[in-house]
């Protein structure tokens, strides 16, 4: 639960948690990390939409986290928890939010004590990149 991200939703904070099962669904609405980044950019009525599936699924994955770990069940949210009578603030808040979990779910923690292969991470320098 440590990469999970809290946005306030209804006035309760939830934590978002972006797993692979999250990532799964991405993939099959929106093709892809990177679709559904581009998806949620701008301030269309589609890309509203879209931030609010994002913070439905990632809350209630956090839900799941939660409730894994021995927590009280809370409610599952659905798509009509998130209203659309929320303010622009609360919006550009909340998709924030989103963004931050879908790059936290990507966030590899790095251990300090780790031993760095310094030879390694010289040819990762060094090397040039595809097609240069």
């Amino acid at each position: 639960m440590d990469n999970m991200i809290t946005a306030v939703i209804n006035g309760e904070e939830r934590p978002l948690n972006y797993s692979i099962e999250i990532m799964f669904k991405v993939n099959e609405k929106f093709g892809g990390v990177n679709q559904a980044l581009s998806a949620i950019e701008g301030d269309t009525l589609e890309s509203v939409q879209n931030v609010r599936w994002f913070a439905v699924e990632l809350a209630n994955d956090g839900e799941l986290c939660r409730r894994e770990a021995g927590s009280d069940h809370r409610k599952m949210l659905t798509i009509d928890d998130i209203s659309m009578r929320m303010t622009p603030l609360e919006y550009v808040t909340l998709k924030k939010s989103v963004v931050n979990a879908i790059v936290a779910g990507y966030r590899r923690e790095v251990d300090s004590s780790e031993e760095v292969d310094l030879g390694l991470a010289e040819l990762h320098e060094k090397k040039a990149p595809a097609g240069a």
